[in-house]
């Protein structure tokens, strides 16, 4: 696991996007909160990938990798672009405040 790009302060903590990579080198991002004071704390973090490649998006000069150098929040959206197999980029959104609520969900507002 791995961290894609600076930590984005939001009202509810630090949001902190990651990579990792898991059975037959399946690339995906996740997503963690920190405490805003302090971050060695951990809020909570998804269980389930924030971004997995589509099948259409696998194949490149190196298969199955799926990275991001970094997000930001505009308009309340979390806009992330992410490179694809070495070969192309993309980007993706996701509601800010829909992706805190899960992240908060997955630990039931308690740390770990």
């Amino acid at each position: 696991m791995g961290n894609c790009g600076s930590p984005i302060e939001t009202a509810m903590g630090w949001l902190i996007i990651t990579h990792g990579v898991g059975p037959r080198r399946r690339y995906c991002l996740g997503a963690s909160l920190l405490d805003l004071h302090d971050p060695s704390i951990e809020i909570g973090r998804l269980h389930e990938p924030l971004l997995m490649p589509k099948p259409d998006e696998r194949e490149g000069h190196v298969p199955n990798v799926l990275y991001s150098c970094g997000s930001i929040i505009h308009n309340n959206e979390l806009i992330i672009p992410y490179g694809l197999c070495d070969y192309c980029f993309s980007f993706a959104t996701v509601n800010l405040a829909h992706l805190l609520e899960k992240i908060m969900e997955t630990n039931n507002g308690s740390s770990v």
